[in-house]
Order: C-alpha cells, then sequence, then structure tokens
C-alpha cells in the first residue's frame, strides 16, 4: 500500500498587514535611534556653533515636535494593524505627512547639518515610502469582502 500523501495548504497571498506591521516594528527601532542621534547632534550643535537670532529654538522645536508626533504615530500604527482596525492604520499614514516635513526640515532647511544627518534622514524618508505604500494595501485588504476557500 504507498503511503498517504500530506496535503499542504499554503497561503495565495502575502498578507500586507504583516508587510506593514514588520515596516513598523522596523521603523520604532529605527526612529528610537535616529531620535537620540538628533537629539545628541542638536546638544552637540548648540554648545559648539553660533546661531543667528531664534534659529536654534527653531530647530529644537521641529525636532522635539517630530519626536513626539512620529512616537504617537508609530504606537497607532502598531495598534491598528494588530487589532485590524483601519481608522488606526488611517489615521497613522495620514501623521506620516507632518512627520515627512520634520526630516525634510531637519534634512534641507537646518541651520547647520551634518553628514551624518544626511544619511539618517534619508533612509527615514525611504521607511515613510515604504509604509506608506504597505499601508495603502493593507487599508484595501481590509475593504475587500472575506472569502472562504
Amino acid at each position: 500500500m504507498p503511503p498517504k500523501r500530506v496535503v499542504v495548504h499554503v497561503p495565495k497571498k502575502t498578507s500586507p498587514s504583516l508587510a506593514y506591521e514588520v515596516l513598523i516594528y522596523l521603523n520604532s527601532f529605527y526612529f528610537g535611534m535616529f531620535a537620540c542621534c538628533e537629539l545628541s547632534m542638536g546638544l552637540l550643535k548648540a554648545i559648539n556653533l553660533t546661531y543667528k537670532g531664534h534659529v536654534l529654538a527653531l530647530d529644537s522645536c521641529v525636532l522635539i515636535g517630530l519626536c513626539i508626533l512620529e512616537t504617537v504615530r508609530i504606537v497607532m500604527g502598531r495598534k491598528g494593524s494588530l487589532e485590524d482596525k483601519g481608522w488606526q492604520v488611517i489615521l497613522s499614514v495620514f501623521m506620516i505627512a507632518p512627520c515627512f516635513l520634520g526630516v525634510s526640515y531637519i534634512l534641507l532647511l537646518q541651520e547647520y547639518k551634518l553628514r551624518l544627518e544626511y544619511v539618517l534622514c534619508t533612509l527615514l524618508l525611504g521607511l515613510y515610502f515604504a509604509e506608506v505604500w504597505y499601508a495603502i494595501l493593507f487599508v484595501f485588504s481590509l475593504c475587500r469582502p472575506v472569502t472562504y476557500d
């Protein structure tokens, strides 16, 4: 008698929520490192360089606001994707726009820029673009009707 063949069920498509969750998880660690480096470099620049007028206060406010906003965005994105709540993911994706502007300010408009800031900001912007792509796919997958094959 021939041995029985075991039927293996392989999913047809990968879940976009998994890719989005992995990117949010990666971004949570990367942003922690980014914030520590940026705050350290900001402190170094404040001590060693001279700023005109209120430019130092503006740079500091943008950086602190970015840290607060990005932390809230990451928490909402992770919570929303784990619980399959589309509104939290959508709000998290919309919060990428002000975070994108904050990182762009650090990258382009800051008074003094270091080479390390160019690298760190470019990587963070790349993570933002990937997150937006997979978040859109994730939200559209939530809108599809459930099929049981």
